[in-house]
């Protein structure tokens, strides 16, 4: 495994806008009309998104209401325009939603403190709890579950943050695309707090700087 007590960020990794900026107002188009159908249809629990675009801080915001409200946002921000296998996600969730109920519950509240334990509770082993939702997007519900608290321990860890991390930054060990280990979960959220102390920033700043890239990939 690679020794991520020798990894530093690239300069371009280092945020340098104020995090209500680069984090809290990061806007996604979302297909609004397409999550309140599917989620009607359904008779899924929770309220999906209603508008045409997302900001993090409108997905963490319902972090204190019903864990499948936080659910569709979550996914509706982490999705964008292109909703490939949420239908299937949806449907894995309807078979039975008072065990999908509790397992978010749980894991909402586990995230708040245990980042392996939590992401163990939704991967305990080669499979998901929930069918279709792996750890590119469970990883998002974790974080959103903190309610955008600056010190919250669960962070996003998606084929973008890995790819960069693992091209650009030097962790080769790293798989680009997963699913990764609950441990390797823990040691990427262990290592972006400890470049977020070193850099004086929140954790999600460095995640967001990690999705951003380099000013070349952005124009």
């Amino acid at each position: 495994m690679t020794d991520l007590t020798r990894l530093a960020l690239p300069v371009w990794a280092v945020p340098a806008q104020p995090r209500r900026a680069a984090v809290d107002e990061h806007e996604i188009a979302i297909n609004g009309p397409w999550w309140r159908e599917v989620v009607k249809a359904r008779r899924l629990p929770g309220v999906p998104p209603a508008g045409p675009t997302l900001t993090r801080a409108e997905v963490w915001a319902a972090a204190s209401d019903d864990v499948f409200t936080l659910l569709w946002r979550t996914l509706a921000w982490g999705s964008g325009r292109y909703l490939r296998l949420n239908a299937r996600r949806l449907n894995s969730i309807a078979a039975d939603v008072p065990r999908a109920r509790s397992l978010l519950t749980k894991a909402a509240e586990v995230s708040r403190r245990d980042p392996v334990g939590a992401y163990t509770l939704l991967r305990p082993g080669q499979y998901n709890e929930i069918r279709s939702l792996g750890p590119s997007f469970f990883t998002k519900f974790l974080y959103f579950a903190g309610g955008g608290a600056p010190d919250h321990p669960c962070l996003i860890l998606d084929r973008v943050a890995a790819t960069r991390l693992r091209d650009r930054c030097g962790w080769t060990s790293l798989h680009r695309t997963g699913p990764w280990p609950a441990e390797t979960y823990g040691r990427y959220c262990d290592l972006l707090a400890r470049l977020a102390q070193d850099h004086r920033c929140a954790p999600d700043e460095i995640e967001r700087t990690l999705f951003a890239g380099e000013p070349e990939e952005r124009s």
